[in-house]
């Protein structure tokens, strides 16, 4: 018993996340690198950094992910877990490096946004269409309040109230679910089928459909971790001294949040500002 309990300790806490993580964007300069034109043998090089990291971690950490799995769901189909209290006040090294890995990821997507920005001497081009910030703005509101609910959540587990818990990380899944039906269902499509703004239009549509995209894939999965972290509190699985996996997901979501304050101000009041100004 003493021996599974390290193994589970050993792989919550494993750094193969933050690796991945730092090696995709690894992959990715190389591929620029390539691409561009830019210095191919550089780009090979890091390209096999990622294969190398690749290999590695499929060779030590594959053989032990269905005893992972298996513990996951166990835990999903279990009580509460009072003898395995999970680390409060910090989301641990990993985490932090893993949210590392997000800034760069952001960063390098935003820094690419305003070296083309830059090279053009109108931005937005002429030809891009008007961007409505209506829906932009119900998504920020959406995103705000859900960052209110999760830290109620927070709030809530602190002092042992289980039925508030709940209600905070549902009402933060839906209020998440919101802005992806917002995005996908009404503004995308209206972008695309009315407008003709494409990935494929030019490089301004590009940029946008990648650092929106990147983001609503982020919001998807803070959805889907809110969906486990509900679950989890259903079942009493939190309390004031046992509730990492509900701040590690605040943490994660406020970020997300963070991302979308930006994108809004750049990509939409940007533009929108832009447009008045000419």
């Amino acid at each position: 018993m003493q021996t599974a309990e390290h193994e589970e300790h050993v792989h919550e806490g494993s750094l193969w996340p933050a690796i991945i993580g730092l090696a995709v964007i690894v992959l990715v300069a190389g591929l620029v690198l390539i691409l561009k034109n830019i210095n191919f043998n550089l780009g090979l090089g890091l390209i096999a950094v990622f294969i190398i990291t690749l290999g590695v971690f499929i060779s030590r950490e594959v053989k032990s992910w269905p005893h992972v799995i298996e513990m996951f769901f166990a835990r999903l189909k279990g009580t509460a877990i009072p003898s395995e209290p999970e680390k409060v006040g910090g989301v641990g090294f990993p985490t932090a490096v893993f949210l590392f890995t997000e800034v760069a990821l952001f960063g390098a997507g935003f820094g690419s946004y305003f070296v083309i920005r830059a090279s053009f001497p109108v931005w937005p081009p002429p030809d891009a269409p008007h961007l409505d910030d209506f829906i932009p703005r119900l998504q920020t509101f959406m995103l705000l309040f859900s960052s209110l609910a999760i830290e109620y959540a927070v709030f809530s587990v602190k002092r042992d109230r289980q039925k508030p818990v709940l209600a905070g990380i549902v009402a933060t899944a839906l209020f998440g679910t919101g802005f992806l039906i917002l995005k996908l269902g009404l503004e995308w499509p209206h972008l695309i089928f009315d407008l003709g703004f494409t990935p494929d239009t030019g490089i301004y549509a590009a940029m946008f459909y990648i650092l929106l995209g990147a983001h609503g894939a982020h919001v998807l999965g803070g959805v889907l971790a809110l969906g486990v972290v509900a679950w989890r509190a259903k079942l009493g699985q939190f309390s004031s001294r046992s509730y990492g996996l509900l701040e590690s997901v605040s943490i994660y979501w406020h970020f997300v949040h963070l991302v979308w304050l930006l994108l809004f101000a750049i990509i939409y009041e940007g533009a929108l500002l832009w447009m008045h100004s000419h």
